[in-house]
C-alpha cells in the first residue's frame, strides 16, 4: 500500500447511519473525508467528526476522486448518480447501497461516459457492527484491484470478499439479507418459546447461543431479547419496504421460490402492526410473547 493511497480524500455522498459510521472510521485511519448530506443536523454532526462539509453532491465529486455512495432510497441513488455524471473527471466510485444488480448496472453505465468507474460493493453488518468491526465487505466490478481502491477497502473492513463481476456484490448482499430476515423471526420464536416454557431467558440464550443452532443473527438480537431492551431503529421499514421487496424482485427474475421470506416478512409487518416498528427487530421476541399472553416472572 502507497502511502500516497492512504492520503487520497475520499468523497461521501450520504451521512446516514452507515455514511455517517464509515465516514468516521475513515477519519480516524487518517483519511479527510469530504462529505454531503441534505440535512444540516447531519452535516453538522459531520464537522465535529473532522469531516470536511461540501456544498453539494457536485462539490464532493470536483474535490475528491474517490467517492463512497451510501443512499436511502433508489430515487435519491439515480438523482445523484445523474449528478455526478454531469461532473466528468476521471474518478472511481464505490457504491455500497442495497439495490438491484440491474440498477447499479445502469449507473455504472451512464456514468462511464462522464469517465467514472464504479464499483458495485455492499456491506453486511449494521452502523454497531462497522463500528466493532464485526461487519463484512463485498466488491465486485471492474477496477476492484486498483492500489486506491485496495487500500480503501483495507481500512473499510477487515473482512473483505473480491465477489469478481460487477453486480454479484448487490447479489450476495440480498441473499445474505433473505437470511438475516429468517433469522430475526426464528430467534424470536426460540427466546419466546423458551421463555413460554418456564426457561430463564438468560440461560436459554446462553445454552443456545453456544450450541449448533445459534447464528450470528441470533446472538446480536438474542441478547436483546433477554433484557427486552431494544434500541430505536428503522430496521422494520427497511425490511418491509424496501430489502424485501428486491429480494422477493430478484427471486421471481429467476423464477425461484422463496417461501421463507414471505413468512417472515409478514411476522415483521405483524410487528409493525403491534407498535413495534420503530424498534429493533429483536422486539419480535416480545411481541410473540405479547401475542402467546406470556408474562415474564419479575423475580
Amino acid at each position: 500500500m502507497a502511502a500516497g493511497d492512504v492520503a487520497m480524500p475520499v468523497g461521501m455522498i450520504g451521512l446516514g447511519s452507515m455514511g455517517m459510521c464509515l465516514a468516521r472510521r475513515l477519519i480516524a485511519a487518517g483519511r479527510e473525508v469530504i462529505g454531503y448530506d441534505p440535512v444540516p443536523a447531519t452535516m453538522a454532526a459531520f464537522g465535529e467528526a473532522g469531516g470536511h462539509a461540501a456544498q453539494d453532491v457536485a462539490d464532493v465529486a470536483a474535490r475528491a476522486d474517490l467517492l463512497i455512495l451510501a443512499l436511502p432510497t433508489v430515487e435519491i441513488f439515480r438523482d445523484v448518480v445523474g449528478q455526478i455524471a454531469a461532473c466528468p473527471r476521471t474518478g472511481i466510485i464505490l457504491d455500497i447501497d442495497t439495490l438491484l444488480p440491474p440498477e447499479k448496472i445502469a449507473a455504472r453505465d451512464r456514468l462511464a461516459p462522464a469517465g467514472w468507474t464504479m464499483l458495485d460493493c455492499t456491506i453486511s453488518g449494521t452502523p454497531e457492527m462497522v463500528a466493532t468491526d464485526s461487519h463484512s465487505f463485498y466488491v465486485s466490478g471492474d477496477g476492484r484491484d486498483a492500489p486506491q481502491v485496495r487500500a480503501l477497502v483495507e481500512q473499510i473492513a477487515l473482512k473483505r470478499f473480491d465477489m469478481g463481476d460487477f453486480g454479484n456484490a448487490a447479489t450476495i448482499k440480498l441473499i445474505i439479507n433473505h437470511m438475516v430476515i429468517a433469522h430475526n423471526v426464528v430467534a424470536a420464536e426460540a427466546m419466546s418459546l423458551a421463555v413460554h416454557a418456564g426457561l430463564d431467558p438468560a440461560r436459554a440464550y446462553e445454552t443456545i447461543a453456544a450450541s449448533a443452532g445459534s447464528s450470528r443473527i441470533f446472538e446480536l438480537r438474542g441478547r436483546m431479547m433477554v433484557s427486552e431492551a431494544y434500541p430505536d431503529a428503522a430496521m422494520y421499514a427497511l425490511i418491509v419496504d424496501k430489502d424485501a421487496e428486491l429480494i422477493a424482485d430478484m427471486a421471481r427474475s429467476l423464477r425461484h421460490p422463496v417461501p421463507m421470506l414471505a413468512t417472515a416478512v409478514q411476522q415483521h409487518v405483524l410487528a409493525m402492526a403491534q407498535g413495534w416498528g420503530g424498534k429493533d427487530p429483536a422486539s419480535l421476541g416480545s411481541m410473540m410473547e405479547r401475542l402467546a399472553g406470556v408474562t415474564r416472572s419479575k423475580a
